[in-house]
């Protein structure tokens, strides 16, 4: 395959790579967030799962139990009617508890401050219940007792119902506040679950339940907050229901809603879903689930980071091959130069070759024709290696054991009428003959380049001595030191373009030495001159 084809298809190579770096960029990106949807919404599900039918057992209960619990809270009333605010509510507690081993019912007095004095709950002793004296009074003006929705606790981690009313004293028809307290059946093995599910999915933020009868807010239930009080102030009443108002007109008839938004530079999910039961669906309750998407938004930074990466390597890639392929564009067509020079000079190489012999036959050898023939001479050695690169491809030179020192002085005994016209001289010192195996046809390239090469930048009256030492064959020339002894091996390549040539001499030479396994040592300095070395293999 010709070069310029190859980095035509590297270029291509590389487009396809950018192009499929694209693709798989948008299917990543797209399986990222169809999978984060994916996991949010089973995540979803299973906590809404638990939650409703959590809740809904408590709403059942609610309702199933309000008459009783109010029965219970009219029992004490009349038991505290003539009575001190501290009288013992032991016998009171264990009546009302009597038909249930679960004993749920506890009781609260509070004087006129609304401050629990007296109570089967010690916890809740010395409690303020102010925050709620709005609601109380509107009781006391309807006259009826009061009946909460399942309000949870963080002291107990259970969820209760308080029912109250103002007891009269000494004609003061708010002289002391009563509570009753039902505790509905233990959903601990319920909130275990839901806290599994949170544990085992770290981004979950913040879990709430709001519950509405006929739409009115009747609580909010937070599974997953740590600044929640044990019990509710008028300001967390407030808040909850004017949160419970908002998410559930936001979701209006939508079954499930989902909102982004960040806070404090953290990203974040809200799901939101309602259930609807009971009779015509009256009762509604809403799970709002908020989730930490850090890690989900990270992911995708890392999938930009590594697309911006990738995308960047293949830009520079296409730029390199970009200049790899014009130089590749310029060496073929230098390739193709080469091969039109080949067949200009032919014909009249030949032409000029034979005028010349016959002009000496006739007339005699002269100045005129030794200066012909030495042209003529370096012509063929420049065709010669032309030829040689073009066919080399094609071609299969069969090696055979030769005697270098005989091929040597054939060799040079050529060159020397051309070294005899450029006013220079070569020397060959043999201190013993080598038989190496190679073909003749690249063996005598190699000799005729370093030659060649000597005599064009050898400086002019200066000597080529040509040297053969052991397995060690040795040209040396007195001229301009090469500054890159490794570079005047590449093809094209010539430092010094005051004279003639191609830059192809040495890269055949380097081809040739690598084929035989031979080895090139080059040194070169203004004072010591320049010195090619080839040590061959020895042939037994």
């Amino acid at each position: 395959m010709k070069s310029f084809n190859i980095s035509t298809f590297i270029f291509v190579l590389l487009l396809l790579f950018l192009a499929a770096d694209f693709a798989g960029y948008r299917f990543l990106r797209e399986y990222i967030s169809q999978n984060h949807k994916k996991d949010t919404q089973i995540l979803f599900y299973q906590i809404k799962t638990v939650t409703d039918e959590m809740v809904t057992n408590l709403m059942t209960e609610h309702d199933r139990q309000r008459e009783k619990i109010i029965a219970v809270h009219r029992k004490v009333a009349a038991f505290l009617q003539n009575t001190d605010l501290n009288v013992s509510l032991d016998t009171i507690n264990k009546e009302i508890n009597a038909d249930d081993p679960r004993h749920p019912y506890d009781i609260y007095v509070a004087d006129r401050g609304l401050v629990i004095r007296n109570t089967t709950f010690p916890a809740d002793k010395g409690f303020d219940l102010g925050f709620a004296k709005e609601i109380f009074d509107t009781h006391f003006q309807k006259h009826i007792i009061g009946y909460s929705a399942p309000i949870q606790e963080k002291a107990t981690n259970s969820f209760f119902s308080y029912t109250d009313s103002y007891l009269e004293k000494n004609g003061d028809p708010k002289a002391m506040l009563l509570q009753t307290s039902y505790r509905y059946r233990d959903v601990s093995e319920t909130l275990k679950e839901l806290k599994t599910i949170i544990q085992k999915n770290p981004s979950v933020s913040l879990l709430k339940i709001y519950a509405f009868i006929d739409r009115d807010f009747t609580y909010e239930i937070v599974l997953k907050d740590d600044n929640r009080h044990i019990k509710p102030d008028r300001d967390t009443l407030e808040r909850a229901h004017h949160e419970g108002e908002e998410v559930l007109k936001e979701l209006g008839h939508h079954t499930l809603l989902t909102k982004e938004y960040t806070s404090n530079g953290t990203p974040y999910r809200m799901l939101l879903m309602a259930t609807r039961s009971g009779h015509e669906g009256k009762m509604v309750i809403v799970n709002a689930v908020t989730l930490d998407d850090t890690a989900y938004h990270d992911e995708l930074r890392n999938l930009n980071i590594a697309m911006a990466l990738l995308t960047l390597f293949g830009i520079l890639g296409i730029v390199m091959g970009y200049k790899i392929r014009s130089k590749e564009v310029k060496l073929s067509e230098q390739d193709a130069f080469v091969q039109s020079a080949m067949h200009e000079i032919k014909t009249p190489l030949s032409i000029i070759s034979l005028n010349n012999e016959l002009r000496t036959i006739e007339k005699g050898e002269d100045e005129y024709s030794r200066e012909i023939d030495s042209a003529i001479r370096t012509l063929q050695t420049s065709y010669d290696a032309m030829n040689f690169i073009m066919t080399q491809s094609d071609l299969t030179y069969p090696t055979e054991t030769l005697p270098l020192a005989e091929l040597l002085k054939e060799r040079i005994a050529f060159f020397e009428r051309i070294a005899e016209t450029n006013n220079k001289k070569i020397r060959l010192k043999i201190e013993n003959d080598l038989n190496v195996t190679i073909s003749r046809v690249e063996l005598v390239r190699l000799i005729d380049n370093n030659l060649s090469n000597a005599l064009k930048y050898s400086a002019p009256g200066s000597t080529i001595t040509v040297t053969l030492k052991k397995n060690v064959l040795s040209f040396h020339n007195i001229g301009t030191p090469i500054e890159d002894t490794r570079k005047v091996f590449e093809k094209y390549i010539r430092e010094n373009r005051t004279v003639g040539g191609y830059g192809l001499g040495l890269d055949i030479v380097r081809q040739i030495a690598e084929r035989y396994n031979i080895t090139i040592d080059v040194t070169s300095d203004a004072k010591s001159g320049t010195r090619f070395n080839y040590a061959f293999r020895e042939t037994q």
